[in-house]
């Protein structure tokens, strides 16, 4: 009886499997929906552990939702059963960096055991916590000061630490803010969303000997959805790549970028083309919808246009 993962390689189209075929470099597959870009690579992964079955190195794969990421195990784990949960880290950015900082957060004073706040109304209570406790040590600050903190949001989601925003032509009264909830942060042991990224930003930039052993561990990296990636999320790739690291495989649909909101961006997939050189390949065929239906959507994406974006200081400081 033909296994799981040789009866998934019989039914590639040449072009899936030299994709799946790829072995070192970088890569970026641009393909539309229906063209098999999970498929691409989840068999990717398992042919990875399939043909090193005496090594220890590990499969490092990114996606954006954990119910993305539970469908992308389940695929790997039918073709090479048993093999994922010890050989591959399967998941969300987040959690990933969860995992990095209960590590090895330390070096950066986060305890192993911090906790994660990702809900507006408590990340508002911390805030307003701190403020009051400011007003009443004799700062010049108001209840009304808890307004800036989507402002800070959004400088963390950019990986804009209280310091580079310090250096920049900001409201000077909003950063003396994002130093309190900052420090508010770190004296309940506490991260935010954005916070996981920037986090691990900071530690990879800080500590490259950290990111050296996150990739000798995961020599192999894949990225699923990359035209969803946000600019911390480039960044977090970019601090843990370091200078010479370049094997990285994502997979992207150029002309559907969901997370727009979140700040994706098809100029992440310009900067990945721009520092990894990859190899390009195209999915091109539809295995989901018939033709007709794919000839109407081409004309209508061929209509699309960018919108230019503002450029700004991005980076962490040391």
């Amino acid at each position: 009886m033909i296994g799981s993962f040789e009866k998934v390689l019989e039914e590639l189209s040449p072009i899936q499997e030299e994709a799946v075929s790829w072995q070192e470099g970088s890569v970026l597959v641009l393909a539309g929906p229906g063209a098999g870009k999970t498929r691409v690579l989840t068999t990717r992964i398992a042919r990875l552990l399939t043909d090193s079955p005496d090594r220890k190195f590990k499969v490092l794969a990114l996606t954006f939702t954990t119910k993305a990421a539970a469908e992308m195990r389940e695929r790997v784990d039918v073709m090479v059963p048993g093999v994922a949960d010890e050989r591959t880290f399967i998941g969300t950015f987040h959690a990933f960096c969860t995992q990095v900082l209960r590590q090895h957060g330390s070096h950066i004073g986060i305890r192993p055991d911090f906790g994660i706040y990702d809900q507006k109304k408590d990340r508002e209570e911390i805030l307003a916590d701190v403020i009051q406790e400011s007003v009443d040590c004799g700062e010049d600050f108001s209840v009304d000061d808890i307004r800036w903190l989507d402002l800070i949001d959004e400088l963390r989601a950019k990986v804009i630490t209280p310091e580079k925003a310090a250096s920049s032509n900001l409201n000077p009264r909003m950063v003396r803010i994002y130093r309190l909830y900052e420090k508010a942060l770190q004296t309940r042991n506490l991260l935010d969303f954005n916070g996981l990224i920037l986090e691990s930003c900071r530690l990879f930039a800080k500590f490259p000997a950290v990111a050296e052993r996150i990739r000798r561990t995961y020599p192999y990296w894949m990225i699923d959805e990359f035209q969803d990636t946000s600019q911390a999320q480039y960044w977090l790739l970019h601090y843990l790549a370091g200078s010479g690291f370049n094997n990285i495989f994502v997979v992207a649909d150029d002309d559907q970028i969901i997370y727009q909101w979140a700040g994706a961006s098809y100029r992440q997939i310009e900067r990945f083309r721009d520092q990894f050189k990859p190899t390009l390949i195209q999915l091109v065929e539809n295995h989901r919808c018939p033709p007709e239906i794919v000839a109407l959507a081409n004309k209508l994406v061929a209509h699309n246009c960018y919108v230019s974006e503002p450029t700004g200081q991005i980076g962490v400081k040391s």
